[in-house]
């Protein structure tokens, strides 16, 4: 299926391939979603690293200067550089606490389009995506204002914690993050109380 996409991409001329999609980080939903980024040659780490906004996964505490992509993703970065085409991922950030939740996060998309269209120097309507954004912000802040004190808490933490090297570790723990996820599903595995 990859070989089949960039048969289409070469017929059109492509010389260089983007893919997207989201990466799950410890970021609070207040804040300003970084874009993540893995290319499929060296080359691309400067310029890459010139993007606003947006972090080589390979630079990524804990990452051990690896970053590697699955699904067809990674498979169109592999194949793209088989064929001698330079290809680039970004991802936008998804806070933890909200992955597998049944909201969409619009906001992530929102930092992949600022990064994109900065890099291929075009323009797009952004008030569609500032609207999904504004909507599901509101979302989202009347879910967390349900959430237990103890669970806010911990999740406030996130606002300060920073994880591209080479800083210091965040404050929030795995324990934290184990107790925050349990919370969040039992939270969502209670029964309604009626009114």
């Amino acid at each position: 299926m990859a070989n089949l996409v960039l048969d289409v991409a070469l017929k059109f001329g492509c010389r260089r391939v983007y893919t997207s999609g989201a990466a799950v980080a410890p970021i609070h939903h207040t804040m300003r979603p970084k874009t993540w980024a893995v290319a499929n040659t060296e080359d691309l780490i400067d310029e890459i690293r010139s993007y606003e906004n947006t972090v080589l996964m390979s630079d990524l505490e804990g990452r051990g200067g690896q970053g590697n992509i699955t699904g067809l993703n990674g498979l169109l970065l592999g194949a793209a550089k088989r064929r001698g085409l330079e290809a680039i991922c970004v991802m936008g950030e998804i806070p933890i606490y909200l992955q597998g939740f049944p909201l969409p996060y619009p906001k992530a998309s929102e930092s992949v389009l600022e990064v994109l269209t900065a890099v291929l120097g075009i323009r797009v309507e952004m008030k569609g995506i500032a609207a999904l954004v504004e909507r599901s912000e509101r979302e989202i802040e009347r879910l967390y204002e349900s959430f237990p004190p103890e669970t806010k808490e911990q999740l406030d933490r996130l606002r300060y914690v920073t994880y591209v090297k080479p800083t210091e570790p965040g404050t929030i723990t795995e324990e934290d993050k184990k107790r925050i996820l349990e919370d969040i599903d039992k939270f969502f595995k209670t029964e309604p109380k009626e009114d």
